[in-house]
């Protein structure tokens, strides 16, 4: 008896790795994408952002902005685009502290993979600052982001630039 307890509890630790490790994996792929992200506002020379390898082609942005409850929905061309555009347009981003999690199936509760993350980041124009929060859950596919949902006060930081503007 106790040796079929000894194997159940092994095979139960083994998968708990196994869904930590794609976590763990998962984590340190984004953690390289947020590092991107950040170099490309920093180096002043540079034109493109090289993140496209980071996404799954079928890949969906998910944002929560108000008066629209089921969110937006940016796909993989258009929301790399958008980190062209803020840079052309003179604005700068700089995601700063970040808090990653492992995350859930949103049907079993397990462990997928999947990763959330509590960040800290300052969107700049000129001489504006603007810092903000934001969390994310973040959905991998082979070894690659397939969907982010985001959730963070997009008017509130749109307030504060116009603010500090006009």
């Amino acid at each position: 008896m106790r040796i079929i307890i000894f194997f159940l509890l092994v095979s139960v630790f083994i998968s708990c790795k196994e869904k930590h490790s794609n976590y763990n994996q998962n984590a340190l792929f984004f953690q390289e994408l947020v590092s991107e992200i950040n170099a490309y506002f920093l180096n002043s020379e540079m034109y493109n952002i090289p993140i496209s390898q980071y996404y799954t082609d079928d890949f969906v942005f998910h944002s929560y902005v108000a008066g629209n409850k089921k969110g937006n929905e940016t796909h993989k061309k258009e929301y790399i685009n958008s980190f062209k555009q803020m840079k052309t347009a003179g604005f700068s981003l700089n995601i700063g502290h970040s808090i990653y999690l492992p995350g859930i199936d949103e049907k079993t509760f397990d462990f997928d993979g999947s990763v959330r993350v509590y960040y800290g980041a300052t969107l700049s124009l000129d001489s504006v600052e603007v810092d903000f929060s934001g969390y994310q859950t973040i959905n991998f596919l082979d070894g690659k982001i397939s969907e982010v949902w985001e959730w963070a006060d997009y008017g509130g930081v749109n307030n504060q630039l116009v603010d500090f503007i006009d």
